[in-house]
């Protein structure tokens, strides 16, 4: 039994006050377990992204190192010990989003997404590739050259998959889950369950969100487990930011929603994942079943030039925005876009 916890939160303004978001997700995990484990046994919990931490640096348009010392976290952690605690008390895997540091970029932080396993191990992490323009973490394509001194240059770089005895799992969130290819690079490099936890609104109830979690499961022959949160507390008022609110789903191999809930408030969604199942259609099914039908050689050529230029500082919003709308440019200057009729600004 898979569980997707969908928790309120509030956003932090120092790294001490996670400990009241931990301390609620503890609880909601104590009830889910009980609750979903009366059918089968749970051996999975995932948070969506913001649960810990909130979005304040995105709505403060934070300066990066500044919010680096001030708010962000070390994996494994004090944080990710109260996690560890909960998964071995339960015999479970536990799967989350924070914002976290790495000791080699001492100023700059990279939004993870990291597994802990039953012995209360924290066994892998993913530090997401592409954000948009009001996110301020760096991604790996930030320090690209850096990057690939440090890790390589391979799909265990970027789209890394922890291979566990519950099957297959690779982990990212949000943004990166609006792009196919990065969800063919942990399918390519193994993955069987995909954890897409967290969009934010309008986009969740426009359904933007399920359309995107049912093709990338359907994409890859994988199952994928999208937390989102409830609601979002800007203060110690409960000043409710909207940010998120709920919309949490369990999506099968052949993509099939098959858990869902429609509430904005503390809930979870929880469905049987079978990788045998999964394991099985893979080997047989000649439809549904798309990467052996694969010609990369012909998909080369698509990403032959670079658009989103790599190697790059901090930026506030203005300063993406600007390069936003500079690469838009380039593309109608290339006659990828077609520019809009008219005077626009």
């Amino acid at each position: 039994m898979a569980v997707g916890i969908q928790p309120s939160f509030f956003d932090i303004t120092k790294r001490d006050d996670i400990r009241r978001n931990l301390d609620h997700i503890a609880q909601l995990i104590d009830v889910a377990v009980l609750q979903a484990g009366l059918e089968l046994p749970v051996r999975l919990v995932a948070l969506p992204e913001g649960a810990l931490q909130g979005f304040g640096d995105e709505f403060m348009d934070a300066d990066q190192a500044a919010y680096t010392r001030e708010c962000i976290i070390d994996i494994p952690g004090e944080e990710t010990d109260v996690l560890a605690e909960k998964a071995q008390q339960y015999n479970i895997f536990i799967l989350a989003q924070n914002k976290a540091k790495i000791p080699e970029f001492p100023d700059r932080y990279f939004n993870t997404t990291f597994i802990i396993d039953p012995a209360g191990r924290v066994i892998y992490t993913q530090r997401k590739n592409i954000v948009f323009v009001r996110e301020h973490s760096t991604t790996p394509h930030d320090v690209y050259d850096e990057w690939i001194e440090l890790y390589g240059n391979s799909l265990d770089a970027f789209f890394p998959v922890a291979r566990t005895e519950i099957g297959n799992i690779a982990t990212t969130c949000c943004m990166e889950g609006s792009f196919p290819e990065t969800f063919r690079g942990f399918a390519l490099n193994g993955a069987e369950v995909i954890y897409r936890p967290s969009y934010p609104e309008p986009w969740l109830s426009g359904e933007q969100f399920e359309i995107q979690n049912r093709a990338r499961a359907l994409d890859n022959t994988c199952y994928m487990i999208a937390p989102s949160c409830g609601m979002h507390y800007l203060d110690d008022k409960k000043s409710q930011g909207g940010m998120l609110q709920g919309r949490s789903m369990i999506v099968d191999y052949r993509g099939t929603v098959i858990s869902h809930t429609y509430a904005t408030t503390d809930t979870f969604v929880a469905a049987p994942v079978n990788i045998e199942q999964l394991r099985y259609h893979r080997a047989h099914a000649k439809f549904l079943n798309w990467l052996p039908y694969l010609k990369t050689e012909i998909y080369k050529i698509i990403y032959e030039h670079p658009i989103w230029p790599k190697n790059l500082p901090p930026m506030k919003h203005k300063d993406a925005d600007e390069l936003f709308y500079k690469i838009v440019k380039e593309l109608q200057e290339k006659g990828i876009y077609t520019p809009p009729s008219g005077n626009t600004t």
